[in-house]
């Protein structure tokens, strides 16, 4: 790297690295000794330093906050020990985290590993979201129960209660349109979010007796359930929504319509261009055959349009 670059990017003159070297070569160059620290004047004794790692390491205080640790202090050992310096030596000895019934709550999840999807009717991915009314305080709850892998809405259900009970009933229908209730057939697995209605013990017990895995995606982390986000997505943004409802009825018919265009007639970017339906069928290589073949005859006539034109011209 040039002299002139080097200067540009540390923002000092030429002449003054020029004047370096020159000091430098007539032996000039004196690089003054780091400066020494002070110690600070209320920097703990050894005798305190003792205290603090005693008092860290008591099982009887180690669900202890810092403050608590520092008022214990000076009733146990008549020192006074900061609450910042208590802070500072925990997080020093990483034992800083939340404690007791805030420690559970903030138990760390990891990413579900819901294992390789590689047809329909494998993993169904389901949440529930508000719907507005046209009456203050009022809402709606839309339920939707999504196939993952082709996208299809299997079952869907509107509520005016936001209740477990609901949700089951959202997965008997699912099972009863696919026709699952057949003995032998694997149900699909289960992919929500932790909603209460995802977690009560009726719904474990309903998913247990049916023999369904239940998995559930990371607290504020929309991306382990991308799916049902996207359909809600569309649903809310799709043009002729309503944004408010005047009763129960009219919701079920719209919604009635809505999926029924979403599965039957929307072209999914994700499936390429192809339809819900069709591609849980199985029609997809058909429909990419029948497109190709539709392509490639296209653009043969289109050759061979332009090469008698140009013949013509000639």
């Amino acid at each position: 790297m040039k002299q002139k670059r080097i200067c540009e990017v540390l923002q000092i003159s030429e002449r003054r690295i020029q004047r370096w070297r020159h000091l430098a070569q007539e032996g000039q160059w004196n690089r003054s000794p780091a400066v020494k620290t002070a110690k600070p004047y209320n920097a703990l004794t050894p005798v305190e330093n003792n205290i603090v790692d005693r008092m860290l390491g008591s099982r009887e205080l180690a669900d202890a906050s810092c403050r608590i640790l520092s008022v214990e202090t000076m009733e146990r050992t008549g020192y006074y020990i900061s609450p910042i310096t208590f802070w500072q030596r925990m997080k020093a000895k990483d034992i800083n985290g939340a404690r007791g019934v805030y420690a559970k709550r903030r138990e760390k999840h990891s990413k579900p590993d819901t294992g390789e999807v590689t047809g329909p009717n494998q993993l169904w991915s389901w949440d529930i979201t508000h719907l507005r009314t046209t009456t203050k305080y009022q809402y709606y709850y839309l339920y939707a129960l999504l196939d993952t892998c082709t996208r299809k809405t299997v079952a869907w259900y509107v509520s005016d209660r936001l209740t477990s009970d609901c949700a089951q009933t959202l997965w008997d229908m699912g099972i009863i349109n696919e026709h699952l209730l057949d003995k032998g057939k694997i149900l699909p697995r289960s992919l929500s979010d932790r909603g209460s209605q995802m977690r009560s013990r009726s719904t474990r017990f309903f998913f247990n007796t049916l023999g369904v895995t239940q998995y559930f995606s990371r607290p504020r982390t929309p991306n382990d359930n991308p799916q049902i986000e996207s359909l809600f997505s569309t649903v809310k943004n799709f043009p002729d929504y309503p944004g408010r409802f005047r009763s129960l009825e009219e919701a079920q018919k719209y919604f009635d319509n809505f999926f029924n265009w979403y599965n039957n007639k929307h072209y999914h970017t994700s499936l390429g261009m192809i339809t819900p339906a069709d591609y849980h069928a199985g029609k997809a290589p058909e429909i990419k055959a029948e497109r190709e073949r539709i392509k490639e005859a296209t653009f043969f006539k289109r050759h061979q349009y332009n090469c008698l034109l140009k013949s013509i011209v000639a």
